[in-house]
């Protein structure tokens, strides 16, 4: 029996497999289908569920059933893959749209608080309360403050600051951005559904005013609705000024505006009822926007009482821009300007400025009465670099009539620019071989009103190259590839004038051109004996002329006379070649004193320079020259050597050979010492004793007498750092006859001494800045260079006067205080031989300078100028000013005491640039009146 049983199950268990594996294919095929939809079935809608609530039901799961084999056939046609994933995809799709139409963006977002939070939802309420440095932010706003309590059911927020018993003070205050706006507050709040809010004292910016107010609503069209406020410019919690509004609106559609109603001033908390104006309009301020200039007010003893710079401001379009001004003075004299600026961005800027004038000083029919009319012309111009590659056009144009400056000048530095100048230009740059510019020029002297131009100034230069060098060279380089050539070429068409000849006969013959070539020519260089650098050079030039000079005698003078041709009459040319060979090295001694002294050692570097040149005859007749053989009117006959292209813009080649040695010696001294400030006591630095030291002189070895050239020593060091010192002098080493004149004898043979000193000058520099330190006479650090805001000029901004070798320096503006001292000391000797007797005469100039500055605090500064003449023995021109920030004002006083330039301004002004103009009050004198 059993085994039967066990037969039956047998063939049972074979006939199961058999069937099994005959569906085994189907089977797995209908698993992966029941995995793709339960996919969407377990994963999708679970996730959906949980957002649409919690009373979506649950899918039924006991539905899904395994497939029956004997129906897998029947369903297979049925079941497309594809389009199953491409209907899950929509589902997916569907479900995202409907998950961020629901999305919790469209709410406030509350960051999590700093100290705690707590959440109240009984009764009704769903409250969210927080503390500590929290933020919400809902679309463009966005709002701050350290106590905040939200209620769901309003959607309405109110937040405060919390005050602080130890420091006595609300910490945390409401702060609100939207868009580009901040409000301060105390407290606010907001309903997010309508988008109202209620503000106790709130602060906000407008332009560069500033409106408080203690009662605000604000609206949905994000307009503001202000009781008892105040508009200010003073940035302080408490102003120091006000309006105080009775009732203002701020609209912010179309365009942002503030109006209110009957306002009065309030200054110091003091009420002001009498200075009241009924209401109030205050527009948002564009960035270019027509309208007027405010003027400012003066008087001059020599023009009386003044209006300046009273005018209009246009706006032309979103590139020029222009404004019209005038001046009047109520003795006669008035002026007009015309200011415009213009900017296409990436391509070009620029300024341009006129003004014309008519000056009087003095009443009609007095004795110093004077009138004049005046004009004066700026332009300034810049291209973009990224314009045009390879291509630029500039200008800096300044021309005006000879005393313009001295009436219409706004500062004495101004008044004081004697020279003036101008240029347009226009360059062109291929590929860094060739090179062409073009240039208008222009300068003036208000001395003596002489104009000079130069119509055109042409340039074109073609860039050293070498003709021999071999691009894929094999091995060393041979001398002939050394050889370089360059080019360079310009034209001059220049004429000179005083203002009083122009317009006259002939004017336009005053017109001086010619064009000069120069061709450098680079030869090899090498070294002699390991030592000496040797470098030979060879240089030829070739000017053309366009008119030329004919010589005449003239019998009723008994004289030779010369005529210059009109231009461009001849053309003609001269050549100038010459030779030279220089050879240098240098030489190094060094002094050691051990590391264990202090001056351990000194180095001395002596860099001599040899060279001679050589230059043949030129004076030839293909050079111009000529001899005119005339007879006199005393029937002698006689000759005169002349050159037809002398007296012209380019000169023409000397007369005689050269053959010309110069000698320069180069000296730098540096000592090697202990640093004191190395505790180790092994450490050593490096100081310069003479930064240099140089000595130059010649001689012509074809030169019929007077053979050597004047021997110069120039000198310059810095004495440890802190002291500047430079000097310079002359020597003749020929003597002078009787008469002051030099002889072509020795002074060392005819006096016993080498040489005759014809001039000197020194200058030192010192300055003290800072805490009381120390610094070198650049005002920086040791290691630094020349700071910015020291220049080395040699005409003193104010007085104008020369200064020998330079070294004034300007205030350093970034330290609490500085000083600065500056002193030259010049020296030039004259003969003069009057009544058979000879008299030396050595015209000294020496001078003292002397400017600071000190910063009292930080909002009030003095700077100081003054000076010493030793020669004329008084004061150079002196000022002092004085400026004092009043943090709402600003006060400003200059004072020149004594001297040509006497005068004196007061500035009180406000420091908003709303205000700048209309609160400020100026009265000054002018230095014109002395």
């Amino acid at each position: 029996m059993i085994s039967k049983i066990s037969r039956i199950f047998v063939l049972a268990n074979l006939r199961i497999k058999l069937h099994f594996r005959r569906h085994t294919y189907t089977i797995i095929l209908a698993l992966l289908l029941v995995a793709l939809t339960g996919m969407s079935v377990f994963g999708q809608n679970p996730r959906r569920n949980r957002r649409q609530g919690e009373n979506t039901p649950a899918p039924d799961t006991t539905k899904i059933q395994a497939p029956d084999s004997t129906a897998v056939k029947d369903t297979l046609p049925n079941l497309d893959s594809l389009s199953i994933r491409r209907d899950s995809i929509r589902q997916a799709k569907a479900d995202s749209l409907d998950l961020l139409s629901k999305s919790s963006i469209s709410k406030p977002a509350f960051s999590a608080a700093k100290d705690s939070s707590k959440q109240v939802f009984t009764d009704g309420q769903r409250k969210m309360f927080y503390w500590g440095d929290v933020q919400v932010t809902y679309e463009n706003i966005s709002l701050k403050a350290d106590y905040m309590e939200y209620d769901m059911n309003s959607g309405t927020v109110f937040a405060r600051g919390t005050y602080d018993s130890l420091a006595q003070e609300w910490k945390g205050q409401p702060v609100m951005t939207q868009g580009n706006q901040t409000f301060n507050m105390e407290e606010i709040r907001y309903n997010f559904n309508t988008r109202k809010a209620r503000i106790t004292n709130m602060i906000t910016q407008e332009d560069d005013g500033i409106l408080h107010g203690k009662n605000i609503k604000m609206l949905p069209d994000k307009s503001i609705n202000i009781t008892q406020g105040k508009y200010t410019v003073c940035d302080l919690e408490h102003p120091h000024y006000y309006l105080k509004l009775s009732s203002a609106k701020v609209i912010t559609k179309p365009s942002q505006k503030t109006v209110f109603g009957p306002a009065h001033l309030v200054v110091e908390d003091v009420d002001l009822p009498f200075v009241a104006i009924p209401f109030g309009f205050i527009p948002q301020r564009p960035e270019r926007a027509t309208g007027m200039l405010m003027p400012s007010f003066g008087e001059e003893n020599a023009r009386g009482f003044y209006m300046r710079d009273a005018g209009m401001y246009f706006v032309i379009g979103d590139f020029f821009d222009l404004s019209l001004t005038g001046d009047y003075y109520t003795l006669g004299s008035w002026a007009t300007n015309i200011n415009s600026r213009y900017m296409v961005k990436y391509k070009f800027s620029g300024n341009m400025a006129f003004n014309y004038s008519v000056d009087q000083t003095g009443e009609k029919g007095s004795t110093d009465f004077f009138q004049s009319k005046n004009f004066g012309l700026k332009w300034s111009h810049s291209q973009d670099a990224k314009a045009h590659p390879g291509q630029s056009f500039s200008a800096s144009v300044n021309f005006s009539s000879p005393s313009n400056s001295r009436y219409n000048s706004r500062s004495v530095s101004e008044a004081l620019q004697n020279q003036i100048s101008s240029s347009v230009s226009f360059s062109k740059n291929w590929k860094g071989k060739f090179n062409l510019s073009v240039n208008a020029l222009h300068s003036q002297n208000s001395r003596d009103s002489s104009y000079t131009f130069t119509l055109p100034n042409i340039t074109f230069s073609v860039s050293r190259f070498y003709p021999f060098k071999i691009k894929n060279r094999v091995g060393k380089e041979r001398f002939y590839e050394k050889f370089s050539l360059a080019y360079n070429t310009s034209f001059q068409n220049k004429i000179g004038f005083k203002a009083s000849e122009f317009g006259d006969p002939g004017f336009l013959d005053k017109f001086n051109n010619g064009m000069a070539h120069n061709f450098n020519i680079g030869l090899p260089d090498f070294t002699l004996f390991n030592y000496l650098n040797v470098t030979p050079s060879v240089s030829y030039g070739m000017n053309w002329f366009f008119r030329e000079t004919n010589a005449f005698f003239n019998p009723e003078t008994n004289r030779v006379e010369t005529k210059l041709g009109s231009p461009f009459s001849a053309f003609g040319a001269t050549h100038n070649y010459s030779g030279s060979v220089s050879m240098s090295t240098r030489i190094y001694g060094m002094f050691n004193f051990g590391k264990y002294h202090k001056l351990q050692a000194v180095r001395h570097v002596v860099s001599p320079s040899l060279s001679m040149s050589f230059s043949p005859e030129k004076a030839k007749a293909f050079n111009g020259y000529r001899t005119l053989e005339y007879v006199d009117t005393l029937g002698r006959a006689k000759t005169y050597d002349y050159n037809i292209y002398q007296g012209q813009l380019n000169s023409v080649p000397g007369r005689g050979r050269s053959a010309t040695m110069s000698l320069s010696i180069g000296n730098n001294l540096e000592a090697k010492v202990r640093d004191a400030r190395d505790t180790t006591g092994t450490g050593s630095k490096k100081i310069k004793i003479l930064d240099q030291f140089n000595i130059n002189t010649g001689y012509n070895f074809l030169a019929d007498s007077l053979r050597m050239n004047n021997v110069g020593i120039t000198m310059s060091t810095s004495i440890f750092g802190k002291l500047g010192i430079n000097g310079n002098l002359n020597f003749d080493p020929y003597a002078i006859d009787e008469r002051g004149m030099r002889i072509n004898k020795f002074h060392l043979i005819q006096t016993g001494i080498p040489l005759r000193l014809t001039n000197f000058s020194a200058s030192m520099s010192y300055s003290l800045s800072g805490q009381g330190q120390m610094k070198g006479n650049d005002g920086g650090g040791s290691g630094g260079g020349t700071a910015d805001y020291y220049r080395r000029i040699y005409y003193h901004p104010v007085t104008g006067e020369y200064i020998p070798g330079g070294w004034l320096y300007y205030t350093n503006p970034n330290v609490p205080w500085s000083l600065n001292f500056n002193y030259t000391l010049s020296m030039n000797r004259s003969y003069s031989y009057v009544n058979e007797q000879l008299f030396q005469k050595d015209n000294y100039t020496q001078t003292l300078g002397i400017s600071g500055n000190i910063q009292l605090t930080p909002k009030m500064s003095v700077q100081a100028q003054t000076g010493w003449d030793f020669v004329a023995m008084k004061m150079t021109t002196s000022q002092m000013s004085f400026k004092y920030d009043l943090h709402c004002f600003n006060i400003a006083v200059s004072w020149v005491p004594s001297g040509m330039y006497q005068s004196y301004s007061f500035i009180i002004s406000a420091n908003a640039a709303a205000l700048s103009d209309l609160l400020r009050f100026k009265k000054s004198t002018s230095y014109w009146d002395n």
